[in-house]
């Protein structure tokens, strides 16, 4: 017989999800790969996103919502609610290597939405 790993989608894996660093790494490095993959559309990108996390197309609900969610933090970060370079490198004097066309303040709010992506319980918990 094999050991069945025990659900862990409560409140409290959600916010260790939300703030445990490796998470947040892991966030950073998925928002590049979003950026990277991905033509330079913002639909498009986030239907690559969904593909990597859960294996199916967003549906228009999905892509409609994750679209405002990243406008918000795009202007967060437009009106220096948000430090860009700490989110998207952990380091306030340092950038990743982006896309040509893909600016610090991009990268920033992608990695906060795929914060997001990665802590959707149909993410963590695919059954």
């Amino acid at each position: 017989a094999c050991a069945r790993r025990i659900l862990s989608n409560t409140p409290l894996a959600a916010l260790t999800g939300l703030n445990e660093t490796i998470f947040v790494e892991a966030a950073r490095a998925f928002a590049l790969r979003i950026l990277r993959e991905s033509e330079p559309d913002d639909a498009k990108r986030i239907e690559h996103a969904f593909q990597l996390c859960v294996c199916r197309q967003p549906t228009s609900a999905e892509v409609d919502e994750v679209l405002r969610l990243l406008q918000t933090h795009r202007q967060r970060l437009a009106d220096g609610w948000l430090d860009e370079r700490m989110i998207a490198t952990g380091q306030a004097d340092q950038l990743p290597e982006l896309p040509v066309e893909v600016s610090p303040q991009d990268a920033a709010a992608w990695t906060l939405v795929s914060r997001v992506l990665l802590n959707l319980d149909e993410t963590i918990s695919k059954n």
